[in-house]
């Protein structure tokens, strides 16, 4: 991704499912942990499925075209969970006779894969999703694969004995594979989902942010590698019912302290829903920050002017190229209508801050 004197738009991965392919909503496809994915396939068909998930990735790209986003993703329409989507398709992986687990530090249990050998690599995975992207963005296309330490979190390991560091590492030898393959094609912005960093600073820094650099050792000169650190999607349930489920946004000063000095490019953080404190971006150093500045847990459209407000409030920490305004996580709960507005919204507010 060339350096350019401006603010920059992008998604952050997914888009909202329609409902021609999901009869669910975007928070119980969450919950579903990729069930009501493969649900859906069997009920359709793969050829019919295929051909409604392209029809679905071809509108996302078009709803990001016509706001005038510039980094582009197939809004992961062809994936029923953004971490399950890549996992299941490694070996050491039984998808089928999934475990209960307890995840993200307590907050949740999911029925998930378990590990029942070294985890390697099978072959190709999301090179396809990618060229159909390329393909039809007119914007710079994105490829969003989970990174290591919420690949760790998000298993049942019954091969590791509890070593989530060998775990994370052999996961990160095997995504590289496929890393070197995106490269290949042609793909210029990988993106690593790797949340689970700010819930466990601790073992980020021991030895998490080592495992997200070694899903791309030796190909750095080669792409542009970004790692997004949210807090965790919007849960309106567990709210509802009291319970603390987001990641605590303290500790976003020390992992950007560690990732100022790390061989990634972007990193990408949650900023509207927790009304981040944005002189923290001060620590980033010479990375560039795609900030959250839409809320992906609210429909409520922002406004241009609020967009505009909050785009120079991070500027007064960071230059121009090194902003890019994004939401804060997937829109994956939002509706179309929603989320086609907040774009739109979004682009008008970096062209406005962007005029000279």
């Amino acid at each position: 991704m060339r350096a350019q004197p401006k603010v920059l738009t992008a998604i952050v991965g997914s888009y909202p499912k329609p409902r021609y392919v999901y009869s669910h909503n975007g928070r119980s496809l969450l919950d579903s942990f990729g069930f009501a994915f493969d649900r859906r396939q069997q009920e359709l068909g793969p050829a019919e499925f295929a051909r409604l998930l392209d029809r679905a990735a071809l509108s996302a790209i078009k709803d990001q075209t016509r706001a005038g986003i510039d980094i582009v993703t197939d809004g992961e329409e062809r994936r029923g969970h953004y971490v399950l989507h890549i996992v299941n398709k490694l070996d050491g992986i039984d998808a089928c006779n999934r475990k209960r687990i307890s995840m993200r530090g307590g907050t949740t249990e999911q029925d998930a894969p378990r590990v029942i050998g070294k985890i390697t690599y099978k072959g190709p995975m999301v090179l396809d999703e990618f060229l159909f992207t390329r393909t039809h963005a007119q914007g710079a296309a994105k490829i969003g694969l989970p990174g290591p330490s919420t690949v760790a979190d998000c298993v049942a390991d019954e091969h590791y004995g509890g070593d989530r560091k060998q775990l994370a590492f052999d996961y990160a030898d095997a995504i590289h594979h496929e890393v070197e393959a995106l490269i290949a094609l042609g793909c210029e912005i990988i993106q690593f989902d790797d949340p689970v960093l700010l819930r466990y600073p601790e073992a980020a820094q021991a030895w998490g942010l080592q495992a997200l650099e070694r899903c791309f050792a030796g190909l750095e000169e080669r792409a542009t590698f970004v790692v997004h650190i949210c807090r965790g999607y919007p849960n309106k349930p567990l709210e509802q019912k009291g319970i603390s489920y987001k990641a605590n946004q303290d500790y976003y000063h020390d992992i950007l302290s560690w990732l100022s000095e790390s061989r990634l490019d972007v990193v990408s953080i949650e900023g509207a829903a927790s009304n981040l404190d944005v002189s923290i971006l001060s620590a980033i150093g010479k990375k560039i920050v795609m900030l959250g500045v839409i809320d992906v847990g609210e429909k409520e459209v922002e406004s241009v002017e609020s967009l505009v407000e909050r785009a120079n409030d991070a500027l007064r920490y960071l230059p121009k190229e090194q902003l890019i305004l994004a939401p804060d996580c997937g829109m994956v709960e939002l509706t179309r209508a929603s989320a086609r507005e907040k774009l739109m919204n979004l682009s008008l507010a970096a062209r406005a801050v962007n005029e000279p």
